[in-house]
């Protein structure tokens, strides 16, 4: 009997975004201009038929990548990695083979619109198991959290080098309790209030480390993930998000500067790491 193909899902993403549709073009697909908004590294072969690699560090990175299948510059371009039906992350190989495979493929597909640049992403190919609703979720908060990453980048920072703090590690309390700390007075608004704030609106916060930010909310989902500009920082942008898995709270922190020294940044990293790690430490 023909093994039937697996049921899966699909999401789909767009933001719109001030900048000329060949720069925006360049930004996703050249690996050098990815790292300022997607991931740590990057390397793309282009061209129908070559490969579209990217990394977050060490345990957080691809084994081949994803194969180009569509490249269609400006415009549009498709690519596509297996994955199997165990609930694992798709980079990082099979862990029950026997479920059948299946591909997930991620499509962007760009339009101008007067000056601006319109980004539809299209994600597909999930498999609609219960081992893949994390990933599922992840995913289809993490792209809208990446596309600000974009926006913001091409809209305040184009052409500035991206440098990132990131913190990713389980800590010892509920998802619920690790959002209060972070948003709350222990952490970023020791001072002010981020309680509420709809993206588009404007924050002025004192943290508990003493330092007086404001800028823009740019999400804020409670009690999952929170975005924000810090125009003190000369427009830096972070990110953080709580997952849920077997049990445990996860807390991924990115913290984006542009245009610093090497020097400037790590100091900033010093600082920043050891008040995270106090706020909400690692089991």
């Amino acid at each position: 009997m023909k093994e039937q193909p697996p049921i899966t899902r699909s999401q789909e993403h767009e933001i719109e975004i001030d900048a000329p549709i060949e720069e925006v073009w360049t930004a996703i697909t050249e690996a050098e201009q990815i790292t300022n908004w997607f991931s740590e590294a990057a390397r793309v072969t282009p061209g129908e038929g070559g490969t579209y690699w990217v990394s977050w560090g060490e345990g957080q990175e691809g084994k081949g990548g994803s194969r180009i299948d569509v490249w269609e510059p400006p415009r549009r371009f498709r690519t596509s990695r297996k994955a199997d039906q165990g609930g694992v992350d798709p980079e990082k190989g099979c862990s029950n083979p026997d479920e059948p495979e299946t591909t997930i493929i991620v499509e962007y597909i760009l339009e101008s619109r007067g000056s601006s640049t319109v980004v539809r992403l299209v994600q597909s190919g999930i498999p609609m198991t219960p081992q893949w609703d994390g990933f599922y979720d992840g995913t289809n908060r993490g792209w809208p959290m990446f596309f600000q990453g974009l926006r913001h980048y091409l809209e305040k920072c184009a052409g500035l080098a991206r440098k990132t703090i990131m913190i990713m590690q389980p800590v010892t309390t509920s998802i619920e309790e690790a959002w209060n700390k972070l948003t709350g007075a222990e952490g970023l608004a020791a001072k002010g209030t981020l309680q509420g704030l709809a993206q588009g609106s404007r924050y002025s916060v004192t943290t508990s480390n003493g330092d007086d930010f404001q800028g823009e909310v740019i999400l804020n989902i409670s009690p999952k993930t929170i975005t924000l500009t810090i125009e003190s920082l000369d427009n830096a942008l972070l990110s953080a998000t709580f997952e849920e898995m077997s049990g445990a709270t996860y807390f991924y922190m990115t913290l984006a500067t542009y245009g610093w020294t090497p020097d400037k940044n790590e100091a900033l990293r010093t600082r920043w790491t050891d008040w995270m790690q106090t706020l909400l430490p690692a089991t």
